[in-house]
Formats: structure tokens, sequence, C-alpha cells
């Protein structure tokens, strides 16, 4: 597997997955494209890259924007400039982020990479994953060994990732969150594809089937979600 120059040391990945009230919608992307993620990447040492997207197939019950961040490692989220940031946040992410809905969120180690994960595909393909019971290693053998090698034989098909949640860090960070109920997923799976069509065949390879087969399953039985990019933004 290649793992790529820049982006080798992200060994972290945060994911916030969300929905928003439709009546300020285009008021929620502009403060995102805008404040939210360049006070992150832009500003935050260990955020190394942001890139949003918007639902564009795929399961009908997951939220519709997603943000991805690769981290130099997990333990950013816990960094003073962080904490600094969530006890005193500017005026516009008081407005929009306690009406987040639906949202589902990761703090994950990378597993494993494979393809040029400098890249930025049109598409991404993202499954909540976890392994079966007593299993993890076996599951993570198998995603790593067998199913992204295959995946990146697909065409369109750039790169792909396993990431594992990290629980000490998860635990720690949720604690300060304003609000309560986000979902935290065991792990993720994400393929970036240059085209729709690469993207919903690699979204039918994520099959149930597929994953049985290596010792785990979709998370709360989600379907692969199809998600367009919309923006990214990398620290300098």
């Amino acid at each position: 597997m290649n793992t790529g120059t820049k982006n080798a040391a992200a060994t972290g990945i945060l994911i916030v997955w969300t929905d928003i009230p439709a009546a300020i919608e285009n008021d929620f992307n502009d403060w995102y494209n805008r404040e939210h993620l360049p006070d992150r990447v832009g500003r935050m040492p260990g955020f190394l890259r942001g890139r949003r997207y918007v639902a564009a197939g795929g399961a009908a019950n997951t939220p519709k924007y997603l943000t991805v961040y690769d981290l130099h490692n997990a333990d950013v989220m816990l960094s003073d400039a962080h904490t600094a940031l969530r006890k005193a946040r500017p005026v516009r992410d008081q407005i929009f982020v306690p009406q987040f809905r639906n949202t589902i969120k990761g703090i994950c180690d990378v597993a494993c990479r494979a393809g040029e994960i400098e890249s930025d595909g049109e598409y991404l393909v993202l499954l909540p994953v976890m392994a079966d019971a007593g299993r993890d290693k076996a599951f993570a053998g198998g995603v790593c060994g067998q199913l992204l090698p295959a995946l990146l034989n697909s065409r369109g098909v750039v790169s792909a990732v396993y990431a594992r949640r990290n629980a000490a860090v998860t635990q720690a960070s949720s604690a300060k969150d304003d609000r309560k109920g986000d979902r935290y997923v065991d792990g993720l799976i994400a393929v970036e594809a240059m085209d729709l069509g690469a993207a919903n065949a690699a979204a039918e390879q994520l099959h149930t089937r597929a994953l049985a087969t290596l010792d785990g399953a979709a998370q709360w039985g989600t379907a692969p979600c199809v998600l367009r990019l919309l923006h990214t933004l990398r620290a300098l």
C-alpha cells in the first residue's frame, strides 16, 4: 500500500457528520467554509487537512453534511489550543453548533491506508463499521489485507482508509461536548473516487456479506453513503 507523502504524518482522523435545519442551511455552509474550518485547519496545530462533503446517495437515514479532518494524531483533540477554542467559541459557532441534528462523530486512529492519500477525489464513500466481538485483530487484518486493496483495484478509486476509534481520546473529548446524544463510530471505512459511477461501484463492494466474511459489520446497520466534495482546506 502507498502511504503517500505529506499526509503520511496524519495518523488520526476526525469526522463530524450532521444534519442542519433547512431554514439555516445556506448560512451554515457559509459559516463552515469561512470560519469553522479555517479556525481548525488554518490556526490549530495538528489539523492537517479538512474536507467538507454533502450526501449524493446511499442510506436515507444518514446525515447530509460530512467533514473529514486529517490529524497529526488523535491527541490533537485534547490539545490546549482545541480545548481553549471549545471554551470560548466564536459568536457564529454558538449559533450553529447547538443546531446540529442526527450527529455522528469519529475520533479515530488510522489502521491502514491505500492509494494516493494527497488526492481529493470528487466523491467519498463512507461506512461506519465494527468488528464482531473479540475479532478486532482479525477484522483489521481482513480490511487492510483484502478489502482495501480490492477497492483500490476498482476503476476510478484513488484511495481508501480504515480507521478505528481511539477510545481514550473519544471519552475525554466527548465529555466536553456542547450537546449530548451524539453518536460515535467504532470504526470507519472511507473510499475516495473520481466520479459518481466509481463511488457507487465502491459502495456496492462494501455490502454486508463482504464485511461478514471478515468478521465485522456495518455499525447501526448503516448502508454505505456516497458524498460529493464541497470544499477542501489544507494547513500551510
